[in-house]
């Protein structure tokens, strides 16, 4: 078989094992893509299922009174709207990355002198909403958490600006606070 023989060869090869090969990268993407749903889907479904509560320190209390009272009580609600995204990596152990945002809606009480006092309160008047960025890397079959970001909105508020959790609690911890909720619940 001469040079242009075994080209041909080459050539006739590729054209008929390569659609299989493309075939076979958009089932496991399809396959990544439909396990990440159900994950989430079965995540948000857990924390609709749980109680998420807390009483404790918040800086919430200290922007009020004088002297300002450390303790409120505070429980929290997945929103209902989420947005996911599934993104091909260039790594063979996580070839893929899970994306999920979605807000945790607090609402919590006035702040008290003791814990007793906060956890006794039962009208939480005020509320807020924050979103977060949760990261999963799919890895042997099954999505793995990696990260967890809390945004803020930009100053000019035209973006989301991502702060990872760790930095957070890194800097509440010294100050005898912890870190928001989203940044504590398991993943």
């Amino acid at each position: 078989m001469g040079r242009r023989g075994f080209s041909v060869l080459v050539i006739s090869v590729l054209v008929l094992f390569a659609p299989s090969v493309f075939v076979g990268d958009e089932k496991a993407e399809q396959e990544a893509v439909k396990t990440f749903k159900q994950y989430v889907s079965d995540l948000m479904g857990r924390y609709k299922a749980e109680k998420h509560e807390r009483t404790g320190t918040s800086p919430h209390c200290e922007e009020g009174g004088s002297p300002p009272f450390p303790y409120l009580r505070a429980v929290y609600e997945p929103s209902v709207d989420y947005k996911i995204d599934v993104r091909k990596t260039d790594s063979l152990v996580t070839p893929y990355a899970g994306i999920l945002e979605f807000r945790w809606n607090e609402r919590f009480s006035v702040c008290h002198e003791t814990r007793e006092e906060a956890q006794a309160d039962s009208k939480l008047s005020g509320s807020n909403s924050l979103k977060y960025r949760y990261t999963y890397a799919f890895q042997d079959g099954k999505w793995v958490p990696k990260d967890r970001e809390i945004g803020s909105l930009s100053i000019d508020s035209s973006r989301w600006e991502w702060e990872s959790c760790a930095d957070e609690e890194a800097y509440l911890a010294p100050r005898g606070y912890e870190a928001d909720f989203g940044c504590l619940v398991p993943y």
